[in-house]
């Protein structure tokens, strides 16, 4: 695969826009540039159905490479408005908890507008 348009902002490579970098060129990045022993992919059951599993095949083939290899954890919730909640939110950082997640745990939200603002604020709260 070519390497995807970074498109810059103030200087800086920002925005990295490309058809099809999701099951290459983003695990790539996030093993390169955010080393952790842990990441999480949360998605909601309409996109984990088509996204997920090629996700996790690419995140494992890069990550035997390293030692010690990081796990990928995945969780799918219900799509909508109802799942943007306190409950919502605890439910997930529950679920973290009990996979032994730490402060270096890396969250990755795939999905729009109830996704995202639901997992940036569990990633601003969670340990903290």
């Amino acid at each position: 695969m070519a390497e995807p348009t970074k498109i810059s902002i103030l200087g800086r490579e920002s925005i990295v826009a490309e058809y099809g970098i999701w099951g290459t060129y983003i695990v790539q990045d996030l093993l390169t540039n955010l080393p952790s022993t842990t990441y999480v992919l949360v998605t909601d059951t309409n996109l984990g159905s088509i996204y997920r599993e090629k996700f996790a095949k690419v995140f494992n083939e890069a990550a035997a490479a390293l030692s010690p290899a990081p796990r990928l954890l995945t969780k799918e919730i219900p799509p909508g408005e109802n799942s943007k909640s306190r409950q919502g939110k605890a439910d997930i950082e529950d679920w973290m908890l009990q996979q032994t997640c730490g402060r270096d745990t890396v969250i990755i939200a795939l999905g729009g507008g109830v996704i995202g603002d639901l997992l940036g604020f569990v990633a601003s709260t969670y340990m903290r």
